[in-house]
Protein backbone atom coordinates (compact mmCIF):
# COMPACT_ATOMS: atom_id res chain seq x y z
CA UNK A 1 0.00 0.00 0.00
CA UNK A 2 1.28 3.46 -0.92
CA UNK A 3 1.52 5.89 1.97
CA UNK A 4 -0.39 8.57 0.04
CA UNK A 5 -3.38 6.12 -0.24
CA UNK A 6 -3.72 5.95 3.51
CA UNK A 7 -5.21 9.43 3.60
CA UNK A 8 -8.11 8.43 1.28
CA UNK A 9 -9.18 5.22 2.97
CA UNK A 10 -12.84 4.80 3.81
CA UNK A 11 -13.62 4.10 7.42
CA UNK A 12 -15.06 0.63 8.04
CA UNK A 13 -18.80 0.47 7.71
CA UNK A 14 -19.18 -0.46 11.36
CA UNK A 15 -17.81 2.85 12.54
CA UNK A 16 -19.19 5.25 9.92
CA UNK A 17 -21.20 8.14 11.37
CA UNK A 18 -20.88 6.74 14.88
CA UNK A 19 -20.03 9.00 17.79
CA UNK A 20 -18.46 7.26 20.72
CA UNK A 21 -20.54 7.55 23.88
CA UNK A 22 -18.30 5.56 26.18
CA UNK A 23 -14.66 5.62 27.30
CA UNK A 24 -12.39 3.33 25.25
CA UNK A 25 -11.48 0.06 26.88
CA UNK A 26 -7.94 -1.24 27.23
CA UNK A 27 -8.56 -3.57 24.30
CA UNK A 28 -9.69 -0.62 22.19
CA UNK A 29 -6.58 1.36 23.03
CA UNK A 30 -4.35 -1.59 22.17
CA UNK A 31 -6.14 -2.07 18.83
CA UNK A 32 -5.75 1.61 18.03
CA UNK A 33 -2.06 1.47 18.87
CA UNK A 34 -1.62 -1.51 16.57
CA UNK A 35 -3.34 0.38 13.73
CA UNK A 36 -1.11 3.40 14.28
CA UNK A 37 1.95 1.19 14.25
CA UNK A 38 0.81 -0.42 11.01
CA UNK A 39 0.22 2.96 9.37
CA UNK A 40 3.64 4.27 10.51
CA UNK A 41 5.22 1.10 9.20
CA UNK A 42 3.64 1.58 5.76
CA UNK A 43 4.61 5.25 5.66
CA UNK A 44 8.20 4.42 6.62
CA UNK A 45 8.40 1.72 3.95
CA UNK A 46 7.02 4.07 1.30
CA UNK A 47 9.35 6.93 2.25
CA UNK A 48 12.24 4.48 2.36
CA UNK A 49 11.51 3.45 -1.22
CA UNK A 50 11.54 7.06 -2.38
CA UNK A 51 14.74 7.72 -0.45
CA UNK A 52 16.45 4.72 -2.06
CA UNK A 53 15.41 5.93 -5.51
CA UNK A 54 16.64 9.45 -4.80
CA UNK A 55 19.91 8.16 -3.41
CA UNK A 56 20.33 5.99 -6.51
CA UNK A 57 19.68 8.98 -8.79
CA UNK A 58 22.05 11.19 -6.80
CA UNK A 59 24.69 8.46 -6.92
CA UNK A 60 24.31 8.15 -10.69
CA UNK A 61 24.56 11.94 -11.14
CA UNK A 62 27.65 12.08 -8.92
CA UNK A 63 29.20 9.26 -10.94
CA UNK A 64 28.51 11.02 -14.25
CA UNK A 65 29.96 14.27 -12.89
CA UNK A 66 33.05 12.45 -11.67
CA UNK A 67 33.60 10.90 -15.12
CA UNK A 68 33.05 14.26 -16.86
CA UNK A 69 35.39 16.10 -14.50
CA UNK A 70 37.99 13.35 -14.92
CA UNK A 71 37.91 13.66 -18.73
CA UNK A 72 38.23 17.43 -18.62
CA UNK A 73 41.11 17.23 -16.19
CA UNK A 74 42.78 14.52 -18.29
CA UNK A 75 42.74 16.53 -21.52
CA UNK A 76 44.34 19.51 -19.76
CA UNK A 77 46.99 17.30 -18.14
CA UNK A 78 47.61 15.57 -21.47
CA UNK A 79 48.14 18.92 -23.20
CA UNK A 80 50.73 19.83 -20.56
CA UNK A 81 52.50 16.47 -20.94
CA UNK A 82 52.60 16.91 -24.71
CA UNK A 83 53.89 20.49 -24.35
CA UNK A 84 56.68 19.07 -22.18
CA UNK A 85 57.55 16.58 -24.96
CA UNK A 86 55.97 13.53 -23.31
CA UNK A 87 53.55 12.35 -26.04
CA UNK A 88 53.45 8.72 -24.85
CA UNK A 89 52.41 9.74 -21.35
CA UNK A 90 49.78 12.03 -22.84
CA UNK A 91 48.38 9.18 -24.96
CA UNK A 92 48.18 6.83 -21.97
CA UNK A 93 46.29 9.42 -19.94
CA UNK A 94 43.83 10.08 -22.76
CA UNK A 95 43.19 6.36 -23.34
CA UNK A 96 42.35 6.01 -19.67
CA UNK A 97 40.00 9.01 -19.89
CA UNK A 98 37.95 7.57 -22.79
CA UNK A 99 37.82 4.03 -21.42
CA UNK A 100 34.34 4.77 -20.03
CA UNK A 101 31.78 6.58 -22.19
CA UNK A 102 30.52 9.99 -21.10
CA UNK A 103 28.19 12.61 -22.53
CA UNK A 104 30.57 15.38 -21.53
CA UNK A 105 31.67 17.72 -24.32
CA UNK A 106 35.30 17.05 -23.40
CA UNK A 107 35.16 13.39 -24.47
CA UNK A 108 35.28 14.07 -28.26
CA UNK A 109 38.24 16.39 -27.61
CA UNK A 110 40.09 13.57 -25.87
CA UNK A 111 39.48 11.30 -28.88
CA UNK A 112 40.64 14.02 -31.29
CA UNK A 113 43.85 14.44 -29.30
CA UNK A 114 44.49 10.69 -29.47
CA UNK A 115 43.99 10.74 -33.25
CA UNK A 116 46.33 13.73 -33.56
CA UNK A 117 49.06 11.94 -31.59
CA UNK A 118 48.81 8.93 -33.88
CA UNK A 119 48.87 11.16 -36.94
CA UNK A 120 51.91 13.12 -35.74
CA UNK A 121 53.69 9.81 -35.05
CA UNK A 122 52.88 8.68 -38.63
CA UNK A 123 51.34 5.56 -37.05
CA UNK A 124 48.60 4.70 -39.52
CA UNK A 125 47.64 1.40 -37.89
CA UNK A 126 47.11 3.03 -34.49
CA UNK A 127 45.24 5.91 -36.12
CA UNK A 128 42.83 3.60 -37.96
CA UNK A 129 42.18 1.50 -34.84
CA UNK A 130 41.34 4.64 -32.87
CA UNK A 131 39.23 5.99 -35.74
CA UNK A 132 37.13 2.79 -35.75
CA UNK A 133 36.54 3.04 -31.99
CA UNK A 134 35.70 6.72 -32.39
CA UNK A 135 33.13 5.92 -35.10
CA UNK A 136 31.52 3.21 -32.97
CA UNK A 137 31.42 5.42 -29.90
CA UNK A 138 29.80 8.43 -31.61
CA UNK A 139 27.95 6.58 -34.38
CA UNK A 140 29.57 8.58 -37.15
CA UNK A 141 31.96 8.06 -40.05
CA UNK A 142 35.53 7.38 -38.92
CA UNK A 143 38.17 10.10 -39.40
CA UNK A 144 40.34 9.50 -42.46
CA UNK A 145 44.10 9.06 -42.50
CA UNK A 146 45.86 11.80 -44.41
CA UNK A 147 48.94 10.78 -46.39
CA UNK A 148 50.40 14.29 -46.53
CA UNK A 149 51.56 16.06 -43.40
CA UNK A 150 53.38 19.33 -42.77
CA UNK A 151 57.11 18.74 -42.73
CA UNK A 152 60.00 20.51 -41.13
CA UNK A 153 61.15 21.79 -44.52
CA UNK A 154 57.77 23.42 -45.04
CA UNK A 155 58.01 25.03 -41.63
CA UNK A 156 61.44 26.43 -42.42
CA UNK A 157 60.08 27.92 -45.64
CA UNK A 158 58.11 30.51 -43.65
CA UNK A 159 59.99 33.79 -43.37
CA UNK A 160 61.00 34.96 -39.88
CA UNK A 161 61.13 38.73 -39.38
CA UNK A 162 64.15 40.14 -37.50
CA UNK A 163 64.02 43.77 -36.39
CA UNK A 164 66.85 46.27 -36.09
CA UNK A 165 65.84 49.14 -33.83
CA UNK A 166 67.35 52.40 -32.68
CA UNK A 167 70.65 53.83 -33.92
CA UNK A 168 72.56 52.48 -36.92
CA UNK A 169 76.00 53.89 -36.14
CA UNK A 170 79.62 52.83 -36.21
CA UNK A 171 79.15 51.84 -32.56
CA UNK A 172 76.21 49.52 -33.39
CA UNK A 173 78.39 46.45 -33.98
CA UNK A 174 76.94 44.54 -30.94
CA UNK A 175 73.37 45.04 -32.20
CA UNK A 176 74.32 43.89 -35.70
CA UNK A 177 76.09 40.87 -34.21
CA UNK A 178 72.87 39.91 -32.40
CA UNK A 179 70.97 40.28 -35.68
CA UNK A 180 73.47 38.04 -37.43
CA UNK A 181 73.26 35.45 -34.67
CA UNK A 182 69.44 35.40 -34.82
CA UNK A 183 69.60 34.81 -38.59
CA UNK A 184 72.17 32.01 -38.39
CA UNK A 185 69.65 29.14 -38.52
CA UNK A 186 67.52 30.57 -41.35
CA UNK A 187 68.05 30.31 -45.07
CA UNK A 188 65.28 32.83 -45.67
CA UNK A 189 64.59 35.88 -43.53
CA UNK A 190 63.22 39.40 -43.50
CA UNK A 191 64.78 42.37 -41.73
CA UNK A 192 62.65 45.20 -40.37
CA UNK A 193 64.47 48.55 -40.65
CA UNK A 194 61.40 50.67 -39.97
CA UNK A 195 62.43 51.61 -36.43
CA UNK A 196 65.89 53.05 -37.14
CA UNK A 197 66.03 56.46 -35.44
CA UNK A 198 69.53 57.64 -36.36
CA UNK A 199 72.33 56.57 -38.69
CA UNK A 200 75.76 57.45 -39.97
CA UNK A 201 77.95 56.27 -42.84
CA UNK A 202 79.89 53.79 -40.67
CA UNK A 203 76.65 52.16 -39.56
CA UNK A 204 75.43 51.92 -43.17
CA UNK A 205 78.71 50.29 -44.14
CA UNK A 206 78.41 47.66 -41.39
CA UNK A 207 74.81 46.84 -42.35
CA UNK A 208 75.71 46.50 -46.04
CA UNK A 209 78.61 44.20 -45.11
CA UNK A 210 76.16 41.98 -43.21
CA UNK A 211 73.76 41.88 -46.18
CA UNK A 212 76.68 41.01 -48.46
CA UNK A 213 77.75 38.09 -46.22
CA UNK A 214 74.22 36.72 -46.19
CA UNK A 215 74.10 36.97 -49.98
CA UNK A 216 77.36 35.04 -50.28
CA UNK A 217 76.03 32.38 -47.89
CA UNK A 218 73.00 31.90 -50.13
CA UNK A 219 70.47 33.40 -47.74
CA UNK A 220 67.35 34.94 -49.25
CA UNK A 221 67.01 38.29 -47.47
CA UNK A 222 64.03 40.63 -47.61
CA UNK A 223 63.85 44.09 -46.06
CA UNK A 224 61.04 46.30 -44.83
CA UNK A 225 61.72 50.00 -44.37
CA UNK A 226 59.90 53.29 -43.96
CA UNK A 227 60.13 56.54 -45.99
CA UNK A 228 61.78 58.08 -42.93
CA UNK A 229 64.81 55.86 -43.44
CA UNK A 230 65.15 57.05 -47.04
CA UNK A 231 64.98 60.66 -45.83
CA UNK A 232 67.73 60.01 -43.26
CA UNK A 233 69.95 58.47 -45.94
CA UNK A 234 69.40 61.38 -48.31
CA UNK A 235 70.37 63.76 -45.50
CA UNK A 236 73.81 62.09 -45.38
CA UNK A 237 74.46 62.71 -49.09
CA UNK A 238 75.14 65.56 -51.44
CA UNK A 239 75.41 65.11 -55.18
CA UNK A 240 78.86 66.05 -56.42
CA UNK A 241 80.43 65.61 -52.97
CA UNK A 242 82.10 62.19 -52.85
CA UNK A 243 82.51 60.83 -49.35
CA UNK A 244 85.45 58.62 -48.46
CA UNK A 245 82.98 55.82 -47.81
CA UNK A 246 80.07 55.51 -50.25
CA UNK A 247 78.04 53.19 -47.98
CA UNK A 248 75.15 55.62 -47.50
CA UNK A 249 74.82 55.97 -51.27
CA UNK A 250 74.94 52.20 -51.81
CA UNK A 251 72.35 51.50 -49.10
CA UNK A 252 70.03 54.17 -50.48
CA UNK A 253 70.32 52.80 -54.04
CA UNK A 254 69.76 49.20 -52.85
CA UNK A 255 66.61 50.06 -50.86
CA UNK A 256 65.15 52.08 -53.74
CA UNK A 257 65.96 49.22 -56.12
CA UNK A 258 64.04 46.61 -54.12
CA UNK A 259 61.06 48.96 -53.81
CA UNK A 260 60.42 48.65 -57.54
CA UNK A 261 60.41 52.44 -58.09
CA UNK A 262 62.38 52.41 -61.36
CA UNK A 263 62.36 56.19 -61.87
CA UNK A 264 63.77 56.94 -58.40
CA UNK A 265 66.26 54.11 -58.80
CA UNK A 266 67.60 55.49 -62.09
CA UNK A 267 67.81 59.00 -60.62
CA UNK A 268 69.80 57.74 -57.64
CA UNK A 269 72.16 55.76 -59.89
CA UNK A 270 72.77 58.80 -62.12
CA UNK A 271 73.52 60.98 -59.07
CA UNK A 272 75.96 58.36 -57.78
CA UNK A 273 77.74 58.11 -61.16
CA UNK A 274 78.10 61.90 -61.37
CA UNK A 275 79.42 62.08 -57.82
CA UNK A 276 81.92 59.23 -57.93
CA UNK A 277 82.48 58.93 -61.69
CA UNK A 278 81.87 55.21 -61.34
CA UNK A 279 79.27 52.72 -62.49
CA UNK A 280 76.30 52.17 -60.14
CA UNK A 281 77.00 49.74 -57.28
CA UNK A 282 76.11 46.07 -57.78
CA UNK A 283 73.06 44.76 -55.90
CA UNK A 284 73.69 42.83 -52.67
CA UNK A 285 70.82 40.42 -53.21
CA UNK A 286 68.06 42.07 -51.20
CA UNK A 287 64.35 41.73 -51.95
CA UNK A 288 61.38 43.73 -50.70
CA UNK A 289 59.41 42.20 -47.86
CA UNK A 290 55.72 42.20 -48.67
CA UNK A 291 53.17 41.89 -45.87
CA UNK A 292 50.55 39.21 -46.50
CA UNK A 293 47.78 40.42 -48.79
CA UNK A 294 45.30 38.80 -46.44
CA UNK A 295 45.21 38.86 -42.67
CA UNK A 296 47.06 35.57 -42.30
CA UNK A 297 50.38 34.96 -40.62
CA UNK A 298 52.06 31.56 -40.74
CA UNK A 299 53.30 30.08 -37.46
CA UNK A 300 56.33 27.76 -37.44
CA UNK A 301 56.32 24.03 -36.72
CA UNK A 302 57.46 24.46 -33.11
CA UNK A 303 57.27 27.42 -30.75
CA UNK A 304 59.74 27.40 -27.89
CA UNK A 305 60.93 29.88 -25.31
CA UNK A 306 61.93 32.67 -25.80
CA UNK A 307 59.30 33.89 -28.25
CA UNK A 308 60.63 37.41 -28.81
CA UNK A 309 61.92 36.83 -32.34
CA UNK A 310 58.68 35.20 -33.45
CA UNK A 311 56.59 37.99 -31.93
CA UNK A 312 58.73 40.62 -33.65
CA UNK A 313 58.11 39.01 -37.03
CA UNK A 314 54.37 38.73 -36.36
CA UNK A 315 54.15 42.29 -35.04
CA UNK A 316 55.66 43.81 -38.17
CA UNK A 317 53.40 41.87 -40.53
CA UNK A 318 50.32 42.47 -38.37
CA UNK A 319 50.63 46.27 -38.26
CA UNK A 320 48.55 47.01 -41.39
CA UNK A 321 45.96 44.32 -40.67
CA UNK A 322 42.54 44.88 -39.13
CA UNK A 323 41.82 41.19 -38.56
CA UNK A 324 44.70 38.86 -37.74
CA UNK A 325 44.63 35.18 -38.67
CA UNK A 326 47.42 33.07 -37.22
CA UNK A 327 47.77 30.12 -39.58
CA UNK A 328 48.63 27.02 -37.50
CA UNK A 329 48.68 24.54 -40.38
CA UNK A 330 52.37 23.77 -39.77
CA UNK A 331 52.26 24.15 -35.97
CA UNK A 332 52.87 20.87 -34.13
CA UNK A 333 54.10 21.94 -30.70
CA UNK A 334 54.00 24.89 -28.31
CA UNK A 335 56.37 24.29 -25.43
CA UNK A 336 54.77 24.74 -22.02
CA UNK A 337 57.00 27.62 -20.89
CA UNK A 338 56.38 29.43 -24.21
CA UNK A 339 52.56 29.37 -24.04
CA UNK A 340 52.02 32.23 -21.57
CA UNK A 341 54.49 34.71 -23.17
CA UNK A 342 53.11 33.80 -26.60
CA UNK A 343 49.53 34.62 -25.56
CA UNK A 344 50.64 37.82 -23.84
CA UNK A 345 52.66 38.90 -26.85
CA UNK A 346 49.84 38.21 -29.30
CA UNK A 347 47.39 40.14 -27.11
CA UNK A 348 49.78 43.10 -26.95
CA UNK A 349 50.37 42.90 -30.70
CA UNK A 350 46.64 42.84 -31.48
CA UNK A 351 45.69 45.80 -29.26
CA UNK A 352 41.98 45.27 -29.70
CA UNK A 353 42.13 43.66 -33.15
CA UNK A 354 40.40 40.34 -33.64
CA UNK A 355 42.83 37.41 -33.56
CA UNK A 356 41.89 34.03 -35.00
CA UNK A 357 43.94 30.85 -34.54
CA UNK A 358 43.25 28.86 -37.70
CA UNK A 359 43.81 25.17 -38.53
CA UNK A 360 45.00 24.31 -35.01
CA UNK A 361 45.54 20.97 -33.29
CA UNK A 362 43.53 20.20 -30.15
CA UNK A 363 46.84 19.25 -28.51
CA UNK A 364 48.05 22.85 -28.74
CA UNK A 365 44.72 24.69 -28.49
CA UNK A 366 43.84 22.94 -25.21
CA UNK A 367 47.08 24.19 -23.68
CA UNK A 368 46.39 27.77 -24.79
CA UNK A 369 42.83 27.61 -23.46
CA UNK A 370 44.14 26.34 -20.13
CA UNK A 371 46.76 29.11 -19.91
CA UNK A 372 44.34 31.85 -20.99
CA UNK A 373 41.98 31.06 -18.11
CA UNK A 374 38.92 33.25 -18.55
CA UNK A 375 40.19 34.64 -21.84
CA UNK A 376 38.18 33.49 -24.83
CA UNK A 377 40.32 32.51 -27.80
CA UNK A 378 38.88 32.24 -31.30
CA UNK A 379 40.17 28.88 -32.51
CA UNK A 380 39.34 26.84 -35.59
CA UNK A 381 40.57 23.26 -35.39
CA UNK A 382 41.86 21.07 -38.19
CA UNK A 383 41.11 17.45 -38.83
CA UNK A 384 43.79 15.05 -37.55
Amino acid sequence: MKFRDLFSKQAPGSIKNVRSTSQPTIADREATARKIDAIESEISAELGGYSDAENSTDSRIDSDLAIANNIEQCIYEASILYANRQPNAAASLLLEAVAQASDHTAEPVAWQMLLELASLDRDQARFEALALRYAERFETSPPQWRTSHPSLSNALSSTPMLAFRGKLLGSSAPSLAQLEQAAASHSKLAVDLCSITELDIAGCSALLALFSRWHQEGKHTCVAYSPTLIDMLRAQLQQGRPDENDAAWRLLIELIRVSGDEVSYEDACVAYCLTYELSPPAPVGLAMHQAPSVAELMLPEQIGYPVDTLLESLRTSAKPLDHIVLNCRQLRLIEFNAAAPLLAGVAEMARGKTVEWCDMLHLTSTLLQLISGEGKLKINHRLP
